[in-house]
């Protein structure tokens, strides 16, 4: 969808060709914004597109990285120094709560995006650079060098003249993101954010062009492996499960990170979880499950608050229950909160 065949994802690093939001989704969408946009045509539905991508703003967009990380660094104090500086100033910017996009070591992150300029990333954003930062940004319409760390890129609006491209940045340069590809990025709370990036398509052409035994011999083909030890072949253990005989199967998904300093699920089910949903959803479809549950901390009150209003609003739009997308494919996600142990 939209005049523009491709557009970025992130500030670069990874592409997404926009024209492959499947048109059988957002037709099969039930829920508000998109059954409203369906309603209203094409120009409607490319709209709300666009809007949820943020490819150009009408009024400023602050985003802020909530991350457990960046609570942690304070990005809470930032938050209330942001809307304080808005009221003080009487200024209509949106304040958007976002994930994290890897840079703990930079929280509290700050993206600031005005209209007709691109997004800019700052670094260490505490309660108290606030005011010099959007003072900087809204009043001088400048940016501030030493908080920088840079800026996306665009082609939809002018460049920072002098900035730096944010996937020029030493800690970005070399890393080519797919899981975590729109973290730190969309707002994890809405669900079109994710949708209009590509999100849920993958899995409404499934439903309707590959069998399961094609969705496990593309996954084995892949060579996708499991991240524990013994890394075993996805596609293979994929295809165990199918081939069991069973009156129910069940889908279950690990986030519980027991082992000390091991945070790869945390991130995702903070700042996108919809992308978890959706693999979940893939595999569930793979395997001939029709339940399934999310196993994660009870210390994780960020991840399971995101979490359970993503599979609320994915049941709202079809996409979990009965019937997904009018497949005849039925999938329940459930949250189970351990009780703090490690075993």
């Amino acid at each position: 969808m939209g005049t523009n065949a491709a557009r970025m994802n992130t500030c670069g690093r990874c592409w997404v060709d926009f024209t492959e939001i499947s048109n059988d989704l957002l037709a099969a969408l039930k829920a508000e914004p998109f059954a409203g946009a369906h309603a209203s045509g094409k120009e409607g539905m490319e709209a709300l597109l666009a809007a949820s991508r943020r490819e150009s703003v009408a009024k400023p967009v602050i985003f802020v990285g909530a991350g457990t990380c960046g609570l942690g660094a304070g990005a809470g104090k930032t938050v209330v120094a942001i809307n304080e500086f808005l009221a003080r100033h009487e200024l209509g910017a949106e304040v958007v709560e976002v994930g994290c996009n890897g840079m703990c070591s930079d929280e509290p992150i700050v993206d600031v995006q005005i209209p007709g300029r691109t997004r800019v990333s700052f670094g260490s954003v505490t309660a108290a650079r606030v005011s010099r930062l959007l003072e900087a940004m809204f009043t001088d319409n400048r940016v501030p060098a030493d908080l920088v760390l840079g800026q996306y890129r665009s082609a939809a609006v002018r460049a920072w003249e002098g900035v730096p491209s944010l996937d020029e940045h030493a800690f970005l340069a070399r890393q080519v993101r797919v899981v975590l590809a729109s973290s730190g990025i969309i707002d994890p709370r809405n669900i079109a954010e994710y949708i209009a990036r590509g999100g849920y398509s993958p899995v409404a052409r499934m439903l309707r062009t590959q069998t399961p035994e094609q969705v496990c011999d593309i996954v084995e083909k892949s060579g996708l492996r499991g991240r524990g030890g013994g890394g075993f072949p996805t596609g293979r253990k994929w295809k165990f499960a199918r081939n069991a005989a069973a009156i129910q199967k069940y889908l279950i998904c690990n986030a519980d990170e027991g082992d000390p300093g091991a945070f790869m699920d945390r991130a995702v089910c903070e700042s996108d979880p919809h992308r978890l949903l959706e693999g979940m959803l893939i595999a569930a479809y793979a395997i001939g499950a029709t339940k399934a549950y999310i196993y994660i901390r009870a210390e994780y009150p960020l991840a399971v608050r995101h979490l359970t209003d993503a599979i609320a609003q994915a049941h709202s739009c079809g996409l979990l229950g009965h019937d997904i997308l009018n497949s005849g494919v039925d999938l329940d996600i459930h949250l189970k909160m351990g009780a703090g142990a490690f075993v």
